[in-house]
Order: structure tokens, then sequence, then C-alpha cells
């Protein structure tokens, strides 16, 4: 099975497609069993946080669409990561139609933000749950039906992981899992069924991970059906806080090493008074792939923006190149350790990178 993570803007806005083993590489995300997941979507217009006076942000890269009614095919999820303007665009968002089938799955202030456009239905419109370890609620699942009568279900779960005493209130991490449908028969379409607080599936058969205060490490004898996973967190968030789920839900899952990592390069400091730390960049972003044995660091809000306003004049940025951060990474691996190397990826407008797993 594979993940594709494309870049729509160079920035924040991705497209992911996840796709059975048995998906083409052509076009994997029309194939039945694929899932397609749109992270906040920002591709015309500037985003403006209170006024033009205190913060307005223009993008300098054209990004490789202009409307959602672009996109080959309407995604199956649209996750929207927090209320602010350049994660929850209400001009991007609007393009698409009132009439469309996408769920909107935001956090719970971006959820009532979105409610209160009144574009589209109230019921296509759920707040994320808040991760609590051992409390099935609080992951949001999507069933993927069998292809056919003799195969077995597929699963996507996605919950939010917010760190605590965030001044920004931008410091949180959205953990997404997908688990392909299986069958011995050949594929036939079928449509997916929403089952966004329905108890976890039984846990199978046993696995065996070791863990450590600061790591988990992936058994290479886990017989269980194998799941594909994603930390999306553009600003960044302290590990401590994504261990718990980390140490239960994707290990319970068979979902390590942790597929892909999408997380700021660069780090970015205000003042303590207009927030402090905005973007946690590579400092942060360590810990989490090393820890998860990430396949692949995707770049995420380090594109160049034309940033004007009160709130920005004091912004204070530390850039980090590809090769240095590979060298980081370098730096923190053991030499017992025989998993692949992290792959370090910064995405342009409207390119891709595809990550396989067996």
């Amino acid at each position: 099975m594979s993940l594709t993570v494309q870049s729509l803007n160079g920035d924040t806005a991705f497209l992911l497609t996840f796709s059975p083993p048995v998906a083409p590489v052509s076009s994997p995300g029309l194939f039945p069993g694929s899932f397609t997941i749109l992270l906040d979507p920002w591709l015309t217009g500037a985003a403006t946080i209170l006024s033009t006076i205190f913060s307005i942000s223009e993008q300098k890269t054209k990004p490789c669409i202009s409307s959602l009614q672009e996109l080959d095919q309407e995604p199956d999820l649209i996750l929207i990561s927090q209320d602010k303007p350049d994660h929850c665009h209400e001009e991007t968002l609007r393009t698409l139609s009132k009439d469309c089938q996408s769920t909107i799955l935001a956090t719970p202030a971006a959820a009532r933000k979105i409610r209160s456009w009144k574009h589209f239905r109230p019921e296509l419109v759920q707040a994320l749950p808040k991760y609590v370890e051992g409390n099935s609620n609080s992951l949001y699942r999507l069933v993927l039906p069998p292809f056919s009568p003799r195969g077995s279900s597929g699963e996507v779960t996605v919950t939010w992981i917010p760190a605590k005493r965030d001044i920004s209130g931008v410091h949180h991490a959205v953990g997404i899992t997908y688990r392909p449908p299986c069958s011995v028969l050949s594929a036939t379409p079928g449509h997916y069924m929403s089952l966004p607080l329905s108890p976890p599936t039984s846990p199978g058969s046993p696995r065996t991970i070791a863990s450590s205060p600061r790591t988990l490490v992936p058994s290479p004898y886990n017989d269980r059906e194998k799941t594909m996973s994603v930390i999306y967190s553009p600003h960044g968030v302290p590990y401590d806080i994504i261990r718990p789920y980390a140490s239960s839900h994707l290990v319970t899952e068979s979902a390590l090493p942790l597929s892909a990592l999408i997380h700021s390069f660069d780090r970015v400091e205000n003042p303590w008074y207009l927030g402090g730390n905005i973007s946690a960049g590579s400092p942060g972003g360590l810990q989490i792939a090393r820890s998860l044995y990430a396949q692949a660091w995707i770049s995420a809000h380090d594109a160049d923006k034309n940033n004007r306003g009160w709130s920005v004049k004091q912004v204070r940025i530390g850039k980090y190149a590809s090769d240095e951060i590979r060298g980081m990474m370098q730096e923190g691996r053991k030499e017992r350790e025989t998993l692949s190397e992290t792959q370090i990826v910064n995405l342009a407008s409207g390119e891709a990178h595809r990550i396989e797993r067996g």
C-alpha cells in the first residue's frame, strides 16, 4: 500500500492519497479502498487575522490550482487543523459547492467558524475529537467496506492532539491512520460508511513492540495487517504530547514506523506577548521523527510569504536546509538501528512524494 502527499501551495495545503496494495500507481485515488484527505487548503486571496493592521499574509508562490473545483475528485475528507485563516481559509473553502459530499472535519474552534459561514450543510461539518488515551470516543473512525463478502473492512482514524498551556493556540498535532480493506476475490467498487465515534475493532493477534521513555521500536515479527500513519503538525508540538497516542493507538494498530511526519523545518519566534514560539521547526520535529522512525519528514508552513502588520514586525525566523536536517537526523541515530533512513522532503507547489509500505 502507499501514501502520496501532494503539496497544493508549497506551504500547508496538502492532498493525501492512501491506496491499497492492489491500486495502480497511475490513478491510486480512484481505486476502490483508496482514501483522500485534503489538509488546510489555502489557494487564493490573503489570510488576515483581526485586521490588515494586525496581520495579513499573501502567498509569493502560485498554488498549483486556484480552486478546489479543479481537483480530480472531491476528497473523502477535508481536514482543518486550526481556526487561523491560513489554515481555515474561507475564500478557498467556498470554492466547494454547497452540495459537496466531502465531510469537513475540523478542530472545535474551526468547526464553529465554518458553520458560521452557513455555506455547507451543517451535518457535513464535524468537530475533531481530542485524543484521550483509553477512550475509544476520542478517535474519529471511518470504515472502508471490503471489496467482496469474503474480505475484511479497512479503517481510517483521525484525532486531535493539542499541546497544554499553548498561548499562541497553534501547537497541536493531528494523528491519521489508514488500514486498507482486504479481499481474496476481485475488487468491486463500494461506498464509505462513516462511523466517527464507533468502538475500536478487536486487537487481533498479539504484537511485540518494545518501548522506552523516548522511543517506540516496531518489531519485524509483527503479524498484524499493517497500517499507514501520519502526524500532521505544521507548527509543532512536544513529543511528550504525542507519546500517549503513539504508545497506545499507533502500537495497537501496527502503524509504526510512522509513514509521514508533516512538520515545519524552520523555527519561528515572536516576543512572549505575541505568542512566543510560533513554529517549533527542526529542533522540535527531530524528536518526533527519531522516536517514531518516520519514513518521511515533509516540510510544512515554511514557504516564503508576504507578511505584514503589527504582529509580525518582531518575528525571528531560523532557517534549516534539508541537508542540515539530514545531518541532524544522522547524529541522533544509534549504530544498532537498522530501520531505513528518514527521507527529508521539501515539496514545491504541485509536487508529490510517494511512500510505500509492504
